[in-house]
């Protein structure tokens, strides 16, 4: 069932690529805005055309591409303005999905990811999808920790800056704001209940950010104590 899910998402997702706009992008023009792979190991590939092509560092990534990491799958890619984002194990995201706006940078479908926001001259913000949160980037750097659980709840750790948190089924005309060192956990069934989990980042400040994920992501057991997991589900930390 998960198989065909994500076939069927597959599907969508490239025949909304082919519909945007009216028409076919030109590839010519959005050059510029494709993802350098600065950092490459494992099993990390997109698909193209239905077709699973390998990546490795040194290469480029075109706009609408899904890029999906296996259980040893780890990338970085970099963009132009300074923006960047950091796949781990058993990801899978569509890179500028939404080209009509140059800010929206990634969908996150699935797994864990880390994404640092540059804001640039001109641009009013950039945002980031997940199936139950729209995340959007203030005036000033920002680098937030993203991880989905099997049943698509959300969990947005602040390293950096501030994000304004928008639910993506249930929206709200004020979005609830989570600063650094902060977190809030976002479930799809839910409306976000403006709870933060204040100082949630503190006692990582000297570890690395593989072991803050190691704590988030469900099924991993992580070296701290009080991690939010429970029997293969995301908690807030209370």
């Amino acid at each position: 069932m998960r198989a065909l899910n994500f076939f069927l998402l597959l599907f969508m997702i490239s025949g909304a690529a082919l519909c945007q706009e009216g028409r076919p992008i030109d590839p010519e023009l959005m050059r510029p805005n494709e993802a350098n792979i600065t950092a490459a190991s494992g099993r990390v590939s997109r698909i193209r055309d239905a077709q699973v092509w390998a990546l490795s560092a040194g290469e480029k990534v075109p706009v609408r591409q899904i890029i999906t990491t296996g259980s040893d799958g780890y990338a970085r890619f970099e963009v132009a303005g300074g923006s960047s984002f950091e796949l781990f194990s058993n990801s899978r995201v569509v890179f500028r999905q939404n080209t009509a706006m140059a800010g929206d940078l990634l969908d996150v479908l699935a797994g864990r990811a880390r994404v640092h926001l540059q804001p640039t001259a001109g641009q009013t913000q950039q945002r980031v999808f997940t199936p139950a949160a729209v995340i959007s980037g203030a005036h000033q750097p920002t680098t937030i920790a993203i991880a989905i659980d099997e049943d698509d709840t959300v969990r947005i750790d602040v390293m950096e800056g501030e994000v304004r948190v928008q639910h993506a089924l249930r929206p709200r005309s004020d979005p609830t704001i989570v600063r650094a060192v902060d977190a809030i956990l976002v479930r799809p069934d839910e409306q976000i209940s403006r709870r933060v989990d204040r100082g949630s980042l503190y006692r990582y400040t000297v570890k690395s950010l593989h072991d803050i994920w190691s704590s988030v992501w469900p099924g991993h057991a992580g070296p701290h104590e009080g991690d939010p997991i429970e029997q293969n589900r995301l908690l807030a930390r209370r």
